[in-house]
């Protein structure tokens, strides 16, 4: 019984017997050449698809193109960090929504930076807010428009959750991009209707299992559980890696019509290649 190694010794001797003693017009090697090719792409195209397709965990993959709707419309952007703050006394979890939400925050303020729509931060912690004005600092400072910063504002709308419930209520209008990111109280629902329930795009999201239904019922796009915690990073690699997924995809694609017309042209009788490409 010969081992593996023989095996495929033998294995590949038998190949290169068959392709050595065949009446093909290429040689070895440029035959060997176009199997492997062959074999390599057909694994490629075999592969699962969700391989090759790049995800968009809470339809963040959306908010540019909702910020160019939002700059030709004329509306504004509307953020809210939940009513759980940093400071206050809230769960130690609640307080971590809220850290968790402000590279969100960020992601979402450099898309409304770059399209030139007014941003608003609304928190009931004056910590939070502190926090708030540098994240919207940073997202001007990153996308080089600080003529900018001026239209964008932090509200402090006072401690208290019913309050901040209250004015999200109040001040329930047409929003070009709604965001509510962090802990949600029991006044989650009041707070996820009023800056939702009107806004042409929107994005929800919280840790809370005790909220996690306001977010899939409000929000365009949701962003439950560890969702939140993970969103930002996967915000920010989400763009690359789409444009490395169709960018390989296209190639796959692009290189089988080539292998396939040629062969439609060879077996009609067109042109020879082979020697066209040789200069004979």
């Amino acid at each position: 019984m010969p081992n593996l190694g023989e095996l495929a010794a033998r294995l590949i001797g038998v190949l290169a017997d068959a392709i050595g003693t065949s009446s093909l017009r290429l040689g070895a090697a440029p035959t060997l050449t176009i199997l492997i090719v062959l074999l390599v792409l057909l694994a490629l195209v075999a592969r699962p698809t969700p391989r090759w397709r790049g995800g968009d965990l809470g339809r963040l993959g959306s908010i540019p193109r909702s910020m160019a709707l939002a700059a030709e419309s004329g509306t504004d952007v509307e953020i809210s960090l939940g009513s759980a703050g940093i400071v206050r006394g809230a769960s130690a979890v609640d307080r971590y929504q809220t850290m968790a939400a402000l590279p969100l925050v960020e992601h979402v303020a450099e898309a409304a930076a770059r399209a030139g729509v007014p941003m608003t931060v609304t928190t009931n912690d004056p910590i939070a807010a502190l926090f708030a004005e540098a994240t919207l600092a940073a997202a001007h400072d990153r996308t080089s428009t600080p003529e900018r910063a001026s239209a964008s504002e932090v509200e402090y709308l006072g401690e208290g959750r019913a309050l901040a419930a209250a004015a999200a209520l109040a001040r329930a209008d047409r929003h070009g991009v709604a965001l509510v990111a962090g802990g949600l109280s029991e006044e989650g629902i009041l707070l996820l209707d009023g800056l939702l329930a009107d806004a042409e795009w929107s994005v929800a999201g919280t840790a809370s299992a005790a909220q996690a239904s306001g977010p899939m019922l409000f929000g365009d796009g949701a962003l439950v559980g560890p969702e939140l915690m993970t969103a930002a990073g996967d915000a920010s690699a989400a763009g690359h890696a789409r444009t490395a997924v169709l960018a390989a995809n296209r190639l796959i694609w692009t290189t089988v019509a080539v292998l396939v017309a040629g062969s439609l042209l060879a077996w009609a009788g067109g042109p020879k290649l082979a020697e066209f490409l040789a200069g004979r």
